[in-house]
């Protein structure tokens, strides 16, 4: 189940009226997600955290990750915390974001809005 969104002010807004996460969310298409040799597709993202489906874990739980883009052999790791589960969302949010996951969260919301990231340009 995706969340209808509705634009406010130029952020995005969840319908739904518990929406907690403080960053805009993004489309996750394109993106996966290996947690002890299980992929998932990413539901959704932000440059604070990440949506998946049916992960076997609590609330509160803390474990790492490795992320790429479906299709290429570039990956990064990072660490997130359970911070809800609705049904099968799981809600994630990153515990200690490197400038790699970070470069590649950038990316990949540039990619779907266009926009380019100007702050993390090569030199």
């Amino acid at each position: 189940m995706l969340m209808e969104r509705t634009m406010t002010r130029g952020a995005t807004k969840s319908s739904i009226s518990d929406d907690r996460r403080l960053n805009p969310r993004h489309d996750g298409a394109g993106l996966k997600v290996e947690i002890e040799g299980q992929v998932y597709p990413v539901v959704n993202i932000s440059t604070g955290g990440l949506c998946l489906i049916g992960l076997n874990r609590k609330v509160g739980e803390r474990f790492r990750f490795v992320m790429s883009r479906v299709g290429e052999v570039e990956a990064v790791t990072g660490e997130v915390q359970v911070l809800d589960i609705k049904g099968s969302l799981f809600h994630l949010v990153f515990t200690r974001p490197t400038m790699p996951l970070m470069r590649m969260v950038i990316a990949h919301v540039s990619a779907l809005t266009g926009i380019t990231p100007h702050l993390l340009k090569s030199r």
